[in-house]
């Protein structure tokens, strides 16, 4: 019969799992790597995995919000910069946030071919969760920014749902490419900074995202 772990070694095995899981999914993707991978490159069996974590899927969730995490300590952090303007200081704070979407790499594998796949291998409520966990980072933005002397005026589901579109833009946008967006990318944060701001109205489609009822004949309105 196996020799049991001890939770010492269990807390080994998963923290292995984690940094080398960072490592293969980065390099690979959700979809090319396997258990059997994963459980080789920290030399355990695959059975030893699984004292881990149920699924391939929920490692890479783990690493996605260990990850996440250093995303958000890193954003926050750039709302204390210094900058001349409340709208200069936010927009880059915008771009920052953008920069280490493109720069961390296991972030980049965030398409819709892998959401198909962890929606099948974790647990149900666990993508509620984690969406709960990206609300929570901009209500805890709203508030460093407030503090901080940059007055927003826009709620967090207004701002990420602005924000997530350009996230998954330049995730796949390719810098040496004839026709990057960078430049476009520029120009929609400082769209999305005014707005915030209560600078412009943005309308989407039918609707218009307002602010403040009040305020409207001292802003313009962008429409489709």
């Amino acid at each position: 019969m196996p020799r049991a772990f001890t939770e010492r070694e269990k807390q080994l095995i998963r923290g292995r799992l984690l940094s080398v899981g960072d490592w293969q999914f980065s390099g690979h993707g959700l979809k090319k790597t396997t258990i059997e991978d994963l459980a080789e490159a920290i030399g355990v069996s695959k059975g030893a995995f699984y004292i881990s974590h149920a699924s391939k899927e929920a490692l890479f969730v783990d690493v996605v919000e260990q990850a996440e995490l250093r995303f958000r300590q890193e954003g926050l952090a750039a709302v204390d910069l210094p900058g001349p303007s409340p709208q200069a200081r936010l927009l880059g704070v915008l771009k920052k946030a953008l920069h280490l979407v493109k720069t961390i790499p296991v972030l980049q594998f965030l398409t819709g071919n892998s959401y198909d796949l962890l929606i099948r291998g974790i647990p149900e409520g666990r993508p509620q969760e984690h969406l709960a966990g990206d609300r929570q980072f901009f209500e805890e933005l709203i508030t460093r920014c407030k503090e901080a002397g940059i007055p927003i005026r826009a709620r967090a589901d207004e701002i990420g749902g602005l924000v997530y579109p350009l996230e998954l833009t330049v995730r796949h946008d390719d810098a040496s490419s004839p026709i990057s967006l960078g430049g476009t990318i520029d120009v929609l944060l400082e769209l999305v900074a005014a707005f915030c701001l209560g600078e412009v109205v943005i309308r989407l489609g039918t609707q218009s995202i307002p602010l403040s009822s009040g305020q409207r004949d001292t802003r313009h309105e962008l429409a489709d």
